[in-house]
């Protein structure tokens, strides 16, 4: 058996080596394929009726969203309303510094941050004077 030469990988580990990985490769991508999307499946509010009957042809239900802004509880809008009707400027502006922080999980989870929510409590604030 001949000696390897310095810094060559003697040939059953490399092979070994090359094997792991390809198996390693296959493992990551079968799971992606496999495993269902985490994205919440919306169930359309419109309904087509039946070709037969005299009824308009659509219906639309009016059912507010599941999500305000597709991604954050209606407590929180309800929360910063009424803050915003008692005017308190201390607790909007603790409210913003944490929408900020919440920035990275949020971009995480939905594919966007809270800009949308910075705005909203921004223009909030300052309709109630938070910044004169």
């Amino acid at each position: 058996m001949a000696i390897p030469s310095q810094g060559s990988i003697p040939s059953p580990i490399g092979r070994l080596l090359a094997w792991a990985f390809v198996l390693v490769l296959v493992a990551a991508v079968a799971s992606q394929l496999l495993s269902g999307s985490d994205d919440e499946v919306r169930i359309p509010t419109t309904t087509l009726s039946p070709a037969t009957t005299l009824s308009p042809a659509t219906t639309t239900t009016t059912m507010p969203p599941a999500f305000w802004m597709n991604k954050y509880e209606w407590a929180l809008k309800n929360h910063i309303d009424a803050l915003v009707i008692q005017g308190d400027c201390t607790e909007l502006h603790d409210r913003y510094v944490q929408a900020t922080l919440a920035n990275a999980a949020v971009t995480q989870r939905y594919g966007t941050g809270t800009a949308d929510l910075l705005e909203y409590i921004f223009l909030a604030s300052d309709a109630v004077g938070c910044y004169d």
